[in-house]
């Protein structure tokens, strides 16, 4: 692509896990104007087709993942998108749901980490796997392999570049991404914010911020929420997605592995363009990537990461997820964030997220409502 997209891909890649956020406050410490690093990010979206959002940890929020897929039930995409907020509002911590080529429905829930699965048994017919997860990395791809993505050299990202993220692995502190840090509502609202515009400005951060909770909190005491809690709570900044003109796969393939270090497994998968997050429980030593590869290249790539990962300290694949990565059969919500009093004050403490008020999470995901609440809105 040249020394435009290099250099401007450059500053990215010495942000990948420099926690500092805002471009104004970020200036400060990489020694760059904040204006070139708002350009850098507009022109890698505008021009490169590159969308960057702010890495926000979600285990530092004390949240991990469970993953259901479920079967034998016959539910199709609504056709009314509202019905998605209906949805979300009645099942607690949904992150996604998403249809596989032969129907099962795949959901991933935000939740926390100490979080009760109850309503098991009578819904177990139609559970065809579950898993907790402690953590998640998403996708820095190194600049060099980011390099070829944007010059479409997608045959050599699959044999030659796949060897080159491996080998490589991000130095990230095992302890900082393990262990949850307290936090309020005011920071759970600033990273929502801050989560899909990195380029924001402090200023422009306050105002959104105020914005959006109806209230007048001070560029000073946004700072200080932002260096006292949110910067300990992400790790830099990453790839969320790429312009559809590239023409990824509709299926996104996610490989359920045994791994002998997860977390170490999932700071070299990253490096990938084509490795969307890398997601691992640190107490059972499980770990499962979710892959979108250009079409033509999906089914070669997930096939040669899979003997790629053996070398690696995994297992053979214990599961080969596929789910359609393309409207309507996918929607996905933002962090978890305090719910609106008339939203939660009807609501059982299995529908309410966050309590505002104990600073923590409640701690239950009913799989017996999850089915009903689907079967009803989405049911044939």
């Amino acid at each position: 692509m040249g020394n435009d997209f290099i250099v401007r891909a450059r500053i990215l890649e010495k942000i990948y896990i420099e926690r500092t956020v805002t471009s104004t406050r970020l200036s400060k410490v990489i020694g760059i104007d904040y204006k070139k690093i708002m350009s850098m990010f507009n022109i890698l979206r505008d021009r490169y087709g590159i969308y960057v959002w702010t890495d926000v940890l979600q285990s530092k929020l004390g949240l991990g993942l469970v993953t259901v897929l479920l079967k034998g039930l016959k539910l199709r995409p609504p056709r009314d998108p509202s019905i998605w907020s209906e949805i979300a509002i009645r099942l607690p911590y949904l992150r996604s749901i998403t249809w596989t080529p032969t129907g099962e429905l795949h959901i991933v829930f935000q939740s926390p980490l100490r979080t009760d699965i109850i309503g098991v048994e009578d819904v177990k017919e139609n559970i065809a796997f579950i898993q907790k997860f402690d953590f998640v990395l998403r996708s820095k791809p190194l600049i060099e392999l980011l390099n070829m993505f944007v010059d479409l050299e997608f045959k050599e990202l699959v044999e030659k570049g796949l060897d080159i993220a491996m080998e490589h692995s991000y130095r990230i502190d095992r302890e900082y991404v393990l262990s949850p840090r307290k936090f309020d509502g005011l920071d759970l609202a600033i990273l929502n914010i801050l989560e899909p515009h990195p380029g924001i400005t402090l200023r422009g951060l306050a105002q959104e911020v105020n914005k959006a909770l109806n209230k007048a909190y001070s560029v000073a005491s946004i700072e200080y929420h932002l260096n006292k809690h949110v910067e300990n709570m992400v790790l830099g900044y990453r790839i969320s997605n790429y312009a559809q003109s590239y023409r990824l796969s509709e299926t996104v393939s996610s490989i359920v592995l045994s791994c002998r270090d997860p977390l170490e497994f999932c700071s070299r998968t990253i490096s990938h363009p084509f490795i969307v997050s890398c997601v691992g429980n640190s107490y059972n030593n499980v770990a499962a990537v979710n892959i979108c590869a250009p079409s033509e290249y999906q089914g070669s790539f997930t096939l040669r990461f899979i003997e790629k990962s053996t070398s690696y300290g995994c297992s053979e694949a214990l599961a080969n997820i596929q789910y359609l990565a393309v409207p309507p059969y996918i929607t996905i919500f933002a962090v978890p964030r305090p719910r609106p009093k008339e939203y939660t004050q009807d609501l059982d403490e299995a529908r309410i997220e966050y309590d505002p008020h104990a600073r923590a999470w409640s701690v239950v995901i009913d799989l017996r409502q999850v089915v009903n609440t689907l079967t009803n809105y989405l049911g044939s």
